[in-house]
């Protein structure tokens, strides 16, 4: 990952500063508080931002705006959610705002080729040509599928899918309702469902 948020494991116990003590020291002028912040949640947000975007390297660099906004504007947090959860829509809404402008430079350089990484590993490592083939036709059938997902649809189904999310933490992070939550992950798993029917 990145060099602008350095990545450190800290181990964390009941010894361990909370995030809103974190966050008062912050403010207050501790240069090293918000360091733990970081520590604390980087992977997650990383996470979550490649379950959206599918490319390490937007991933990173939406990780490290995601830190940046949120050092900007840490006086604006009022404590009404968690501050993962502050945190978390911040990088949904990052991750967001850079697939528009992904699709924004293919649609005026005529490219439409889709970050083709990750999507689907072989069954087990023994090399298996016809697996592979089929592996790499699975794997583009899901990204043909994705984009007939609305936006909204296709992060609540990488949420659930890709970050393992449940339906209640969705909602919270996009201010839905559960049942709105359900609904256009219901909708997006018909139509995947719909367009992968040769592979079943």
């Amino acid at each position: 990952m990145g060099s602008v948020v350095s990545l450190r494991v800290t181990q964390i116990n009941a010894s361990d500063p909370s995030d809103r003590e974190l966050i008062a020291r912050t403010i207050g002028g501790d240069g090293g508080a918000f360091g733990v912040l970081v520590d604390r949640f980087q992977r997650k947000i990383y996470r979550v931002a490649y379950a959206i975007v599918r490319d390490e390297v937007e991933a990173d660099t939406i990780t490290q705006d995601t830190f940046i906004q949120a050092y900007t504007h840490l006086a604006k947090f009022q404590g009404r959610s968690e501050f993962e959860t502050w945190l978390t829509r911040i990088a949904i809404n990052r991750s967001r705002d850079s697939l528009r402008r992904r699709r924004f430079v293919r649609f005026f350089s005529g490219d439409d080729e889709e970050n083709r990484e990750g999507w689907v590993e072989p069954v087990d490592d023994r090399p298996d040509p016809e697996r592979e083939i089929m592996a790499h036709q699975l794997r583009a059938a899901i990204e043909r599928a994705e984009r007939q997902l609305s936006a909204q649809q296709k992060v609540i189904f990488r949420l659930r899918h890709y970050e393992n999310r449940s339906l209640e933490d969705i909602a919270q992070l996009l201010g839905l309702r559960a049942g709105t939550v359900r609904a256009h992950l219901f909708r997006a798993i018909h139509k995947i469902r719909k367009q992968l029917e040769a592979f079943r």
